[in-house]
């Protein structure tokens, strides 16, 4: 059946819908957890790199400030007290040399203390331990001008930064330059430039940033291991939560199927011509609200109200439903109360009552000459609009007592006919799309050759009328 391979390929589409939505769902922890640890990474790269930087900063500082200290409170004036201003004119020899040498290397160098190098107010280098030791002899400079303004200047550095061949062996140094001056004089003699090893402080400074590292991945370990348990119980619940609805939902739609069941039973008890005919329109009325882009509640609306469209009939006289010729006046005026019948009905259930307004529109024409409101265009709801389409055609390609089967062709031809008057052209625009791409083949009246009669039945019941 046509009815049954449309709706077989929108399950279809649903399916593919309802698999993609499931695979999201599968896949939503792994992306929780890629974004996380990208998260994690950024911050705490971030974060460890400025908590790394601003300690090593704090430590480095710290430590230079003690060597100022000590370099200053005693490395210089024991240096001033051995080396006077007469043996600070010129670069120091002979036994003059050998004598503060013997005192640098006495009361100066240490395991920390690797180098001194003193210079006069001149800016002349007069003596370097590092020329006395090995012969190595300092790159020629000035000391920084500040020492000699009596401020005390230090920095930090490699030892190629720094400019001193021969201490190529640590890997960080510390020069720190001091003003040599006489007791009771304000004018500095020369400057002692002290070079520190401060290659302790690196290494406790990358002990450090490793130690901050660690913990902050302990830190971002821990925390996400809380994450990942609060995420799965939540998760748990959810799906437990949507368990207990899904079931709720399906009892509710099994009692909302049985009263649709129960109408329509009563209805076609009521009207034969309707017998299974509801059922295939919704079907059709669906695939069209469907290619025209509706959302599912008002697929679902149009549905219901294509179910139950002639539900109203049930207030319609016997006589006038099974009357196998044309209506008159009278009988008319009987047949076109049903629409407002059917809407007093399905307003009075609160879970049908969505459909009512398409049930009381069903019979109005797009050029407003239907009934019972004599609605025009887009005054008529848009369920109806393609209600009225479906329900054309499948009677026009279903037997009635008072006329015969049109071919699908010729029913094809009378809705493109009768678009702009009786129909909503969009709709009938749309159904035949539905058709061209193989969603409504093999219909009733495709059954039936081309050969099939094309007359219709005369009086006031044509095959555009829409079903009455």
């Amino acid at each position: 059946m046509a009815a049954q391979a449309m709706i077989g390929k929108l399950a279809a589409l649903a399916g593919v819908s309802r698999s993609a939505a499931r695979a999201r769902k599968r896949t939503l922890f792994l992306e929780f957890t890629i974004v996380f640890a990208l998260v994690a990474l950024v911050l705490v790269l971030l974060v460890g790199f400025i908590a790394t930087r601003y300690l090593a900063s704090d430590i480095r500082a710290t430590a230079l400030n003690d060597s100022e200290t000590e370099v200053t409170e005693v490395v210089g004036p024991y240096i001033a007290r051995n080396l006077s201003p007469e043996l600070l004119a010129a670069p120091l020899t002979g036994a003059d040399l050998a004598a503060f040498d013997t005192a640098v290397r006495q009361g100066v160098l240490s395991s920390r203390t690797v180098r001194l190098n003193v210079f006069n107010s001149d800016g002349v280098l007069v003596y370097s331990s590092a020329e006395t030791a090995s012969g190595v002899t300092p790159v020629e400079r000035v000391p920084t001008q500040a020492a000699l303004q009596r401020e005390v200047v230090s920095v930090t550095g490699t030892p190629s930064s720094l400019g001193e061949p021969g201490l190529e062996s640590y890997t960080e140094l510390a020069r720190i330059g001091v003003p040599l001056t006489e007791n009771g004089s304000t004018q500095a003699m020369g400057v002692a430039e002290v070079y520190r090893d401060f290659t302790s402080i690196a290494g406790n400074v990358n002990a450090i940033e490793r130690s901050i590292f660690i913990s902050m991945a302990v830190v971002l370990g821990t925390l996400y291991l809380a994450l990942v348990i609060v995420v799965r119980r939540r998760s748990n619940a959810i799906s437990h939560q949507e368990d207990t609805l899904q079931s709720r939902t399906d009892e509710l739609k099994s009692s909302y199927n049985s009263i649709i069941a129960v109408l329509c039973a009563a209805l076609d008890l009521h009207d034969n011509v309707t017998q299974g005919r509801s059922r295939h329109i919704a079907e059709t009325a669906s695939v069209v609200a469907w290619q025209m882009g509706l959302r599912k509640e008002q697929m679902r609306q149009i549905e219901k109200a294509a179910i139950l469209h002639d539900i109203g009939k049930i207030g319609v006289a016997d006589a006038v439903l099974a009357k196998a010729g044309p209506l008159d006046d009278s009988e008319w005026v009987e047949m076109k109360r049903h629409p407002e019948l059917g809407h007093k009905i399905i307003n009075e259930i609160d879970f049908l009552r969505d459909a009512a307004e398409v049930i009381h529109a069903h019979h109005e024409r797009y050029d407003g000459s239907g009934y019972p409101r004599g609605l025009k265009g887009e005054e008529i709801p848009l369920g109806a609009r393609i209600y009225a389409v479906v329900d054309a055609y499948v009677a026009m390609t279903s037997h009635r007592p008072y006329r015969k089967t049109l071919p699908h062709r010729l029913a094809i031809e009378e809705l493109v006919r009768n678009a702009n008057s009786q129909f909503d052209p969009e709709v009938v625009r749309a159904f035949l799309e539905a058709e061209k791409q193989g969603l409504l083949d093999d219909e009733p009246g495709r059954r039936n050759s081309e050969a099939s009669l094309t007359a219709t039945g005369s009086g006031k019941r044509s095959p555009s009328a829409a079903g009455d």
